[in-house]
Order: structure tokens, then C-alpha cells, then sequence
């Protein structure tokens, strides 16, 4: 059954490891914090099948934004966001996820994956079909590097 992803749920604790599913979200397992310390965090992607009616539900855009300083309102041009940061008790930059739905002109969002490394040049998922969000997630954290790709449909 062909799926795509229709939002998201960062989910953050003190404890190592998350559940495969999280209310209604199947968790990625990467914990974006990983060799930085500071609260354990996880992505969780909730899906629906596709169809020709729910084009409008589906996540098409991505991205992660740094900051200097905590954010406590949605950035301008995304119309979803988490406002939970990435990097939470790790220092460095407030990182959020944010994301857009429907956009007629982009094909969905069916799959997200990380890479770690510990540089920059090792960060690369192979295979010419995933795209790279250029924003290391841990910014500012003294570690490895952590980056997201996504796959569209």
C-alpha cells in the first residue's frame, strides 16, 4: 500500500529509545541529539494512502530552522511547525521542523531519513532520488553531524 506523510511529531525525553509509534506516528529511530547529550529526540511521521483526493493533506515542503534564540511562534512562510527544539540540552542554535501541505506544484513527502557523521563530507545518503536539508540538526552542539533527507512520491 503506496502511503505519504501527512504531518509530523517531534517527541523529546530523558530516557534513551522511543516506541515504534507515538500517537499515531511511526518514530524514526535516529535520535537527533545522538553524541551531544542534552534530552533524547525523535521524529515521528504519521501516514495515509494515497489518493487523488488527499493531495492536500500530504507534507510537500521541509525543512529545519536555526535560530539564536528560542522561538515561540510558527516561522513566516511555513504553515506548520513543532515548536519543540532539536537541540533541546545540548546547547547551540534553537532548531525547529517545519513544513508545508499541498502545494499543487510539488510531489509529496513519502519517506524522511538521517545521517550521521562525524563530518560534514560523510553525511551523504546515497542514491539520487533523496534530498538533503542543508541545516545540520545539532548547529552549535560540538559533535557529529546530523542532516535529513526526504523522498517524494
Amino acid at each position: 500500500m503506496a502511503t505519504w506523510i501527512t504531518d509530523f511529531k517531534v517527541y523529546t525525553s530523558n530516557d534513551r529509545g522511543c516506541s515504534d509509534f507515538f500517537y499515531g506516528h511511526e518514530m524514526h529511530l535516529q535520535d537527533l541529539n545522538e553524541s551531544h547529550g542534552g534530552k533524547y529526540i525523535y521524529i515521528g511521521r504519521k501516514r495515509e494512502r494515497i489518493t487523488s483526493e488527499n493531495h492536500k493533506d500530504a507534507v510537500t515542503s521541509l525543512g529545519f530552522l536555526a535560530f539564536s534564540n528560542k522561538q515561540s511562534e510558527k516561522p513566516v512562510g511555513w504553515e506548520f511547525w513543532d515548536d519543540h527544539d532539536l537541540n533541546e540540552g545540548a546547547g547551540g542554535k534553537y532548531i525547529y521542523m517545519v513544513w508545508n501541505k499541498g502545494e499543487k506544484w510539488l510531489n509529496p513527502i513519502v519517506e524522511i531519513d538521517f545521517r550521521v557523521s562525524e563530518n560534514r563530507e560523510n553525511c551523504e545518503k546515497k542514491g539520487v532520488s533523496w534530498i538533503r536539508i542543508n541545516q545540520n540538526l545539532c548547529e552549535g552542539s560540538n559533535g557529529n553531524y546530523i542532516y535529513c533527507y526526504y523522498f517524494r512520491g
